[in-house]
């Protein structure tokens, strides 16, 4: 670069080398720095920079003017920096490798970071004030509100390695890069950036163009420069690249340039006239796109794709062609487009392509067969139709029939329902008695203080609970005596079973000064259901101790060869003429027992006659000598 004075200075061996002007460049100075590695040399906006790195610190210096001898300050950095450039009087922009750091030289600091992240490789300003910047392998990028925004890279990524980009006067911008040197409006670049609408394209010069080398370099400080007299110059690989950007052509075809004529199918060429044919059962075809282009084949974006909903353009490779396969039959347009000038417009040419179906693929085929089908499908209703309609016939006489099942069934569930009620309210029944003295009981103990009276209460309390304790043990089987069989697997005395009901209302009946006698034959056994025999026996033993004071319930046994009979004779109150002939009478109607009405006369001896009529057995009521009532159990053996 030059000084004030039209010296020139520069970087050599970590140092600044000046060549003064009026020595014709012959002799110079230098200037070192003791303990540091000098890693750039910068001017911009009237600014004369270095970065210098010592260590792991990396450093800025600003020299008064152009005097290099003397530091007018030093900016300690984060990250080395490899790019200057002054934003105005007050702000510094300084590229390095974690971004853009924008210092303050008013406030001494840095303010704030752009690009966080980003390998910063030149920043550029351009004649509109635009900020650009290039990056390491991450593209090119704009500045905008201090925001940086990324701009579109060409089709093969190639300015992912973007190094610098100069302006020319007619607005196009000129980007260096690893593989070419790009060429697009700026005009066009920015309002794709607001507007990103159609496609972006670049104008790519290599060697095809004059290069001899395609890969510029990116290390230079400048890497780029436009001389006096309007040249271009970038540092290449193989030395410098001298060139007019005026005098550099684009060159584009034109729609009279682009022929379609020529086909290749099964391994034969043919030429194509008016539209492409397809014969059935082809498997695939080459178009031929003549073009006489002879510049770089990329630069005009040349690509094709067929009219259907699902195809997306596809780019022509240097053969110039374009390949079918597998296309359903049908008719097609064959789409080619290419770019026609430097603004981007593509001009469209346009190709019928048929491609002939099988047979089983025409729309009269298919039209055929969803009529078959139909067809099919109308004989399958209706015969389906016509079975059905027997099969309903069938089912509505066999639902006259169950019809009149059901009506029986329902009746009788109506009765076991009504039954299963009354269980319920004959269940808590019988348990009422023992728990009503138990309570009555308690109550006497509460209000004695005799001490062997309170005995004996608890005494009674005792055995009692014991035994309704053994009484709902078995209250699970009490609730489904209609349900269970009418007999047992093994035999078991009767006698066990009175006694045990015997000792459930002992204390009870002891209380009304009445005993309770067990005289049944100790061998006499049997194998019909014990818990129904249980509920029978309880509830007729309970209506004795409930009916009977300062007596007794004698219990006695017979037994014949058909049956057993058991005598239960208590000398209490005893049942009135009406309500023996009543209870005795329903045993006389069990053939018509779902029709059957009973009267209030209580729920338990209800239960006991239908539980007498489910295992096939009956009783008799009768008038007690001097006074009570016998009830006579007949049980078939």
């Amino acid at each position: 670069m030059e000084d004030n004075a039209g010296n020139l200075v520069y970087r050599e061996n970590n140092s600044i080398y000046i060549r003064y002007k009026n020595s014709g460049f012959t002799k110079y100075d230098s200037i070192s720095f003791k303990n540091k590695e000098l890693d750039g040399l910068y001017k911009s906006g009237a600014l004369y920079m270095a970065s210098l790195v010592s260590g792991k610190g990396s450093y800025l210096y600003l020299f008064k003017k152009d005097n290099f001898k003397e530091i007018e300050r030093i900016i300690p950095c984060k990250d080395n920096i490899d790019a200057v450039l002054r934003y105005d009087k007050n702000f510094l922009y300084l590229g390095s490798s974690g971004g853009i750091y924008v210092y303050s030289l008013i406030a001494n600091k840095v303010v704030k970071l752009i690009g966080k992240g980003l390998p910063v490789k030149q920043i550029i300003r351009t004649k509109d004030g635009s900020i650009w910047f290039t990056t390491y392998n991450r593209g090119l990028y704009l500045i905008k509100d201090q925001k940086t925004i990324r701009v579109p890279s060409d089709k093969n990524d190639f300015l992912a390695n973007a190094h610098y980009l100069l302006e020319d006067k007619n607005s196009n911008l000129w980007i260096s890069s690893n593989n070419g040197l790009f060429k697009i409006n700026k005009n066009i670049l920015l309002q794709y950036i607001k507007d990103p609408k159609g496609d972006l394209t670049y104008y790519r010069y290599t060697k095809k163009q004059g290069l001899l080398n395609n890969e510029f370099n990116g290390s230079a400080n400048p890497c780029a420069h436009i001389l006096k007299d309007g040249q271009f110059v970038f540092p290449s690989m193989e030395g410098f690249v001298f060139f007019n950007p005026e005098n550099v052509k684009t060159y584009y075809p034109q729609l009279e340039d682009i022929h379609l004529e020529r086909a290749k199918i099964k391994g034969k060429m043919i030429q194509v006239k008016d539209k492409l044919f397809l014969e059935r059962g082809y498997k695939n075809a080459e178009i031929y796109i003549d073009v006489p282009y002879y510049s770089d084949f990329e630069n005009i974006y040349l690509q094709a794709k067929l009219d259907n909903e699902d195809s997306s353009w596809i780019n022509i490779k240097n053969d110039k062609t374009f390949r079918l396969a597998n296309i359903d039959p049908g008719t097609y347009n064959l789409l080619v487009r290419f770019l026609s000038s430097e603004t981007g417009k593509f001009i469209y040419k346009t190709i019928p392509v048929e491609v002939e179906p099988y047979f089983y693929q025409t729309l009269i085929f298919k039209i055929l067969i969803a009529g078959i089908i139909i067809f099919i499908v109308l004989v399958i209703v209706q015969s389906r139709t016509n079975f059905l309609r027997l099969k309903n016939k069938v089912l509505k006489n066999t639902l006259v029939h169950k019809d009149k099942e059901l009506l029986e069934t329902n009746n009788k569930l109506k009765n076991e329902s009504d039954y299963q009620k009354k269980l319920v309210e004959s269940i808590s029944h019988d348990i009422t008695t023992p728990v009503k003295f138990i309570a009555l009981l308690s109550q006497e103990l509460n209000q004695s203080d005799d001490p062997k009276t309170q005995k004996k209460y608890f005494d009674s309390i005792y055995k009692t609970s014991e035994q309704l304790y053994k009484f709902t043990l078995s209250l699970k089987e009490y609730t489904e005596l209609y349900k269970q069989q009418n007999s047992a697997e093994e035999e078991y005395s009767v006698y066990d079973l009175i006694e045990t009901k015997r000792l459930l209302f002992e204390e009870i009946a002891a209380q009304k000064n009445t005993f309770i006698y067990n005289f049944c034959d100790h061998q006499l056994t049997t194998r019909l259901n014990k818990n129904i025999l249980l509920a029978v026996f309880h509830n007729i033993i309970d209506n004795a101790v409930k009916n009977t004071s300062d007596g007794e319930i004698t219990i006695t046994s017979v037994s014949t060869a058909s049956h057993m009979e058991i005598n239960i004779s208590d000398t209490g109150n005893g049942m009135s003429e009406e309500q023996r002939i009543y209870y005795s009478g329903l045993f006389k109607k069990k053939e018509n027992d779902e029709h059957m009405i009973f009267k209030n006369y209580g729920l338990g001896l209800h239960m006991v006659v239908q539980l007498l009529m489910k295992i096939n057995s009956e009783m008799t009521f009768h008038k007690n000598t001097p006074k009570g009532t016998t009830i006579k159990i007949f049980i078939k053996i």
